[in-house]
């Protein structure tokens, strides 16, 4: 059996994902575009501290993730004030904006003031995540779904391009596997009712961790919810 429409591989693959112990979300929105499917499992462990911190909301924005990222650890000993953690955004961002994101991160209870004008985080969960996994689904125009399923591995540590199964053959013998393996990209070959992995993804290369502590915090209201 074919497939008319790209929509239609989307179950088999969701079904794929969830076998394998993930949270699944389709059409995840990327700064380049629109991701067809992700896959995404958390840290039991981490989970039960960040739980234990107080921590049940969602950090938010990539921005406010990105202004977490500049207060340092309560491990570290090491505190910012408002003013130096403002510097480092004043050329985009005024400085009442970020008093308010603060305060958010304050009342989230991911920050603390340790003495007047000295935050620290308070962390010990991080990375939440365990896996992430990117799958971009395609009929036709393979060079454009490949290039896709690249940008992908900036916030997962697993991206495939999952084709039809006769084409995803086809592209497995024009390609050479290593030419692939190196770039990260893992090849699903779908039918009407399952996958087969022809190529496993391998990326030994660095994430962006804004984006990939962005879409863990995605699936964190998810998980709660069915955790409760």
């Amino acid at each position: 059996m074919g497939f008319k429409y790209e929509s239609e591989m989307t179950k088999p693959v969701e079904k794929w994902l969830l076998c394998q112990g993930l949270q699944v979300k389709r059409e995840y929105p990327t700064p380049w575009g629109i991701c067809d499917l992700v896959g995404c499992s958390l840290n039991v462990n981490k989970v039960r501290k960040r739980l234990n911190l107080g921590q049940k909301r969602p950090i938010g924005s990539q921005l406010r993730i990105l202004l977490l990222s500049y207060i340092p650890d309560l491990e570290t000993n090491d505190t910012i004030s408002f003013t130096e953690l403002h510097r480092q955004f004043a050329s985009f961002l005024d400085e009442s904006f970020v008093e308010k994101e603060l305060q958010r991160l304050i009342n989230d209870r991911f920050v603390q003031e340790v003495e007047t004008d000295c935050f620290q985080k308070l962390n010990g969960w991080y990375p939440l995540h365990k896996r992430i996994v990117a799958v971009e689904l395609k009929l036709s125009r393979i060079s454009e779904v490949l290039a896709q399923a690249r940008s992908n591995l900036a916030f997962a540590e697993e991206t495939y391009v999952g084709l039809p199964i006769n084409k995803a053959k086809n592209l497995f013998a024009r390609r050479k596997e290593q030419q692939l393996a190196e770039r990260g990209i893992g090849i699903l070959g779908i039918d009407c009712d399952k996958v087969q992995v022809l190529l496993r993804s391998k990326f030994s290369g660095e994430s962006e961790q804004i984006l990939k502590m962005h879409c863990a915090e995605r699936f964190w209201r998810e998980y709660t919810k069915r955790d409760t």
